[in-house]
């Protein structure tokens, strides 16, 4: 703008300035949480997408079709057989590699011991699978030596210092074994929206696999489809994997995040369904902060009409105009898209805990796909008021002089049943979404099973104790499933014996059939066993004595297994005063929040833990959406306060002279707030009565979707219409107040 009509937008704005700042209030917050949920949705849809050609990588999953299998049918412990087999085919159209997840293991570099969490130990093929870009040394060395590594930046740096560390070698130690094992490689790290934690590769070598602990004869398979797409590659190899009760599938890697959860994986998981009524509300909250911008302009164009007239006269044309406008336009939601953005830098450290994402480095130096959907919306609400401005731009100066200005009425109306509805059915939806995460975890049929909790054991529980608690438990409280007690974790057994290569773990008679655990031969304790006998697990088998095997009545599967760690040596007894340290409780996932509630005060407000990691990495998850929803409900809430106080300026400006009138008359504050109150009660029926079906169905429809829903309270669209009306009562008792302060005799003289 050049300088005097920036001095005469200034002084429109000061004449006005309660509708632009509101305006640019109303449009800020908009912004803001516009730009939380698009850089959230963006890390979301973008898991394991950083990889080359990432729809051509796969990995494959094995499902049991048994009618007797109970519990998830997917497993990633694929046998070396079907490896053999597709590895076999030819390398023009199939790349493969094995993947072992390798937990509970201790790495040691130069600079001091290190617990990494997990390594994999992968075939050379992995990085035809995968896309690394190398920082140090030479990924070739890892395809082609013995005993070789690749290290990410990250473990570079904690193992060695640096990530100049092609050559070095580091330690791995297991139960009774330790390897060494030289970098060939160092790569920059995965993005943190990578469905493992990939941050060690070792060659994977059957010999080295099983010293550490670990089958060798099954493992996670991965791999790249090069001439077909993984559709049709599934199809043509299908018969030749497939066999009695199981089918091998393929499931590509951008699939895996918002796919079903699998047994012997170690992935994260996110919610596709909630990420994209996420975005659907926002939508919503961004065309609320739209209507309120249109509307809170309809309030100052006809302010403008002598402006516009004179302007007219001295030659300026429509589309000169129409420039002003849009300049001003822009300059406003400009100022709000600043304010916007300053908002989230002030808050980003308060954010990042919540949804784990980094905002600052993803508005600034991530990938340029915001940046264009910022830009559209932008444009979007920059153009959006400018319709409005054709009657006034296409009107005569005579006609633009006149008394009789140019008014919105009709647009006005429909605008405030859109204002008003829009807010009633946001808040709404924030209710019922909350309330259902909280309730329900899992939306596909075959998708909710079980999970273990525990605690402490009682001290006061007893024996006899314990089995009537499990007896109650499965008859008066459905959502739990099954109870047991042992004297360690089954994921951190530590209980060595002293000059023994052996574990021991004294567990309750019911431990196979909670951990379903097969009996690999002999068979489990029986009520007249003896203390002396024993049950020992596979890698127990390879180390027992010929006196001690005496005692030994059954040998089980490995439960280190289940959770991706080495095979340790383990004796169970089942004793006769038992030393019990922990109670196990197998619940469901449906409202497992409230079980896990229920189950701390039945224990006397006993901390409840989580044994899957990742599944209380899902809740916490959830628990992020929850907030997400919870900060539209909040957004919905204070734009609908913005929206109702412009509707209440604009009530204010088109009845001023009947509400002089009444003053003149003796009117006081309470009868002019009933005045103004009256106005709202036309388009708050009908915002009602059409927003109420449509947030009915729409909520309904929504529910229909889980395997769990929670019920549609007709509590819920009571909530924002008090809300609504008690905004309304307030905001008209403020403009009363403020108008019987007022001299409005000089109204009645215009």
């Amino acid at each position: 703008m050049r300088p005097f009509p920036l001095r005469l937008f200034v002084r429109i704005v000061s004449r006005t300035r309660e509708i632009y700042l509101l305006k640019i209030i109303t449009l800020a917050a908009a912004f803001a949480s516009s730009t939380i949920v698009i850089l959230f949705s963006l890390t979301e849809f973008g898991y394991d997408r950083f990889h080359h050609d990432a729809n051509s990588v796969f990995r494959v999953l094995k499902k049991n079709t048994s009618e007797r299998h109970n519990g998830n049918r997917l497993s990633t412990k694929i046998p070396i057989g079907i490896y053999k087999r597709l590895s076999s085919l030819s390398s023009d159209s199939l790349v493969v590699s094995r993947l072992q997840i390798m937990n509970g293991l201790t790495v040691s570099g130069d600079q001091k011991t290190v617990y990494l969490g997990n390594i994999h130990a992968a075939d050379p093929g992995i990085t035809d699978v995968f896309s690394f870009d190398i920082v140090d040394g030479s990924i070739r060395d890892f395809r082609r030596k013995h005993q070789q590594a690749m290290l990410s930046s990250s473990a570079a740096r904690l193992l060695f210092g640096t990530i100049k560390a092609n050559g070095k070698e580091f330690s791995v130690y297991s139960v009774d074994d330790t390897l060494r094992f030289q970098v060939s490689a160092v790569y920059d790290d995965f993005p943190r929206n990578s469905h493992e934690d990939f941050k060690v590769f070792i060659s994977f070598e059957t010999a080295a696999v099983e010293s550490l602990g670990f089958n060798g004869r099954e493992s996670g398979v991965y791999g790249r489809a090069i001439k077909l797409d993984i559709a049709d590659l599934q199809a043509n190899l299908q018969p030749k994997l497939n066999g009695k009760d199981l089918d091998y599938l393929f499931q590509p890697l951008p699939e895996v995040y918002f796919g079903p959860r699998v047994l012997g994986e170690d992935s994260r998981h996110g919610d596709m369904y909630s990420i994209w009524i996420l975005i659907a509300l926002t939508g919503l909250v961004l065309f609320l902060a739209l209507a309120t911008y249109v509307n809170l302009t309809s309030l100052t164009l006809p302010h403008r009409s002598k402006e516009l007239a004179v302007r007219k006269l001295a030659g300026t044309d429509q589309l000169g105009l129409l420039l002003i406008f849009f300049k001003e336009s822009l300059v406003i939601v400009a100022l709000s898209f600043l304010m916007g953005t300053l908002l989230l830098l002030v808050t980003a450290d308060l954010i990042q805990p919540i949804l784990s994402i980094d905002l600052l480095a993803m508005i600034f130096y991530g990938k340029s796909t915001f940046f264009p959907i910022a830009l559209g919306i932008l444009l979007t609400l920059t153009l959006s008021p400018l319709f409005l401005t054709f009657k006034f731009i296409s009107a005569s100066p005579t006609r633009l002089l006149s008394t009789d200005t140019i008014t919105f009425p009709r647009f006005k109306r429909v605008i405030t049943v859109l204002q008003l509805g829009i807010s009633i059915f946001l808040i709404v939806a924030s209710l019922v979404i909350k309330r259902q995460i909280n309730y329900s975890l899992l939306k596909e049929p075959g998708r909710n099973h079980d999970q273990v909790v525990y605690l402490g054991y009682p001290d006061d529980m007893t024996k006899e104790g314990l089995l009537r608690t499990r007896a109650g438990w499965q008859i008066y409280h459905p959502n739990i499933v099954d109870v047991i007690a042992l004297s360690q974790l089954p994921d951190r057994i530590n209980s060595k014996e002293i000059n023994s290569f052996f574990y021991s773990l004294s567990v309750d008679p019911f431990f196979p059939e909670f951990f379903r655990l097969n009996m690999i031969r002999g068979n489990w304790f029986r009520p007249n066993s003896a203390d002396s006998f024993l049950v020992l697990n596979d890698r127990g088998m390879r180390e027992i004595t010929a006196v001690e095997s005496r005692n030994v009545i059954g040998i089980i599967d490995d439960i280190n297994n289940q959770f991706n760690q080495p095979q340790k040596p383990i004796k169970f007894k089942v004793d006769e005063n038992p030393r019990y340290n922990y109670l196990c409780v197998r619940i469901l996932e449906v409202d497992i929040r409230r079980t896990i509630n229920y189950l701390s005060n039945y224990f006397n407000g006993a901390r409840i833990y989580m044994l899957n990691k990742r599944f209380e990495e899902w809740l916490a998850y959830q628990d992020r959406l929850n907030s997400l929803s919870n900060l539209l409900g909040i957004i919905s809430a204070l734009l609908s306060f913005c929206a109702i106080y412009g509707l209440s300026v604009s009530i204010v400006r088109d009845k001023l002279k009947q509400i002089a009138v009444h003053k003149i008359c003796g009117a006081n504050s309470r009868s002019i707030t009933l005045l103004l109150a009256r106005a709202f009660v036309k388009e708050t029926f009908i915002a009602i009565a059409i927003f109420g079906p449509v947030t009915y169905i729409f909520l309904t429809e929504f529910l229909r979707g889980f395997v769990y829903s929670t019920d549609f309270q007709w509590l819920d669209p009571i909530v924002p219409v008090v809300y609504c009306i008690l905004v309304i009562s307030v905001l008209s008792g403020f403009q009363a107040l403020t108008l019987n302060r007022n001299d409005l005799s000089s109204v009645l003289k215009s």
